[in-house]
């Protein structure tokens, strides 16, 4: 949702993917680090809701900028092409490929920094590379596919748009429900999150 919304703004890619990133950590961050700490069982103050807030903007201003860059990159190749389906959903696939890939360093630093002060191990103990190669692939991979599908729905979703611009005009009560929908989207990917945390943070 962020991505699309910076996206009407005409900015250069680099500070379009820090704005998104910025704004996407800064807003979901609290909602991560709680369902995350309390999945762990541990104690939640307000100070813990930005725990591990550097890395974790990092990680995702890094992932927008790749983000906006590659995607920007591939179009401008083959404009003809990332007008099509096939085009769009390669175009997407690759791009969060290289997004997740290249910002993945930014889930090992927040999960290094997410770890309990009595069971906190050496960077170079916790960090395992079998297991960040495997998590990180997973991980792409699952993004990519689910992102590339979704990017085929655009041209549909534009036209339904249109429709719901009018029926919001006539009918304002109806942006209460996209909040909702809003809301419920940035819960969810908060959940996912945390639980990804949870097990990094586990020895």
């Amino acid at each position: 949702a962020t991505n699309v919304v910076i996206s009407g703004i005409d900015l250069d890619p680099t500070l379009r993917g820090t704005a998104a990133g910025a704004i996407f950590c800064t807003t979901t961050l609290p909602i991560t680090n709680y369902r995350f700490r309390k999945a762990m069982g541990w104690p939640i103050s307000p100070g813990d809701l930005y725990q591990a807030y550097l890395p974790t903007v990092l990680r995702d201003i890094i992932y927008g900028i790749v983000r906006n860059k590659v995607m920007a990159g591939l179009v401008s190749m083959n404009p003809e092409r990332a007008g099509t389906n096939a085009g769009r959903f390669v175009n997407m696939f690759i791009t969060v490929i290289a997004s997740c890939v290249i910002s993945a360093p930014g889930n090992e630093l927040r999960g290094y920094c997410l770890q309990a002060p009595d069971k906190k191990l050496p960077f170079f103990e916790f960090f395992k590379p079998d297991k960040f190669v495997r998590s990180t692939s997973v991980g792409a991979l699952i993004m990519a596919v689910s992102l590339g599908i979704g990017t085929l729905a655009t041209p549909q979703v534009e036209r339904l748009w249109g429709q719901v611009r009018e029926f919001l005009k006539k009918n304002p009560a109806g942006y209460g429900v996209i909040a909702l929908v809003v809301l419920g989207n940035i819960v969810a990917a908060s959940r996912r999150r945390a639980i990804d945390d949870a097990s990094k943070a586990k020895p």
